[in-house]
C-alpha cells in the first residue's frame, strides 16, 4: 500500500490537547490521527447508484467537493460556505439562472 504525506497544522494548545487525549487512551498521536482519518473515510463513502445492480464512483471533482464539504461540516477545515440570511433570495438567484 502506498502512503501519502499530509500536513496537519495545530497551534500549541491544540497540540497539547491532542497529545494529552492520545496518552489518556494509551495511544500515540500518530495512531489517533490514523483513527480519525479512518473514521472520516468510513463516514464519507461516496458512491453513485446508476441502477439497482450497478454502483460506480462519482467524478473526481464531485468526490473532492463532497469531501471538502464533509470536512467543513466536521470542523476539520475552515467553513467556506456562503452565509444565507434570506432563503427566498438565494432560491431566486439559483432558479433564475
Amino acid at each position: 500500500m502506498s502512503t501519502t504525506e499530509i500536513k496537519i497544522e495545530l497551534d500549541e494548545l491544540e497540540k497539547r490537547k491532542l497529545e494529552k487525549n492520545a496518552n489518556s487512551m494509551g495511544l500515540s498521536v500518530e495512531a489517533v490521527i490514523k483513527l480519525m482519518i479512518d473514521q472520516f473515510n468510513r463516514s464519507c463513502r461516496i458512491k453513485r447508484k446508476d441502477s439497482l445492480d450497478d454502483f460506480s464512483t462519482l467524478p473526481r471533482e464531485v468526490e473532492e467537493a463532497m469531501l471538502i464539504a464533509k470536512a467543513e461540516e466536521f470542523g476539520l477545515i475552515k467553513d467556506t460556505s456562503e452565509e444565507v440570511h434570506n432563503i427566498e433570495s438565494l432560491r431566486r438567484r439559483w432558479l433564475d439562472k
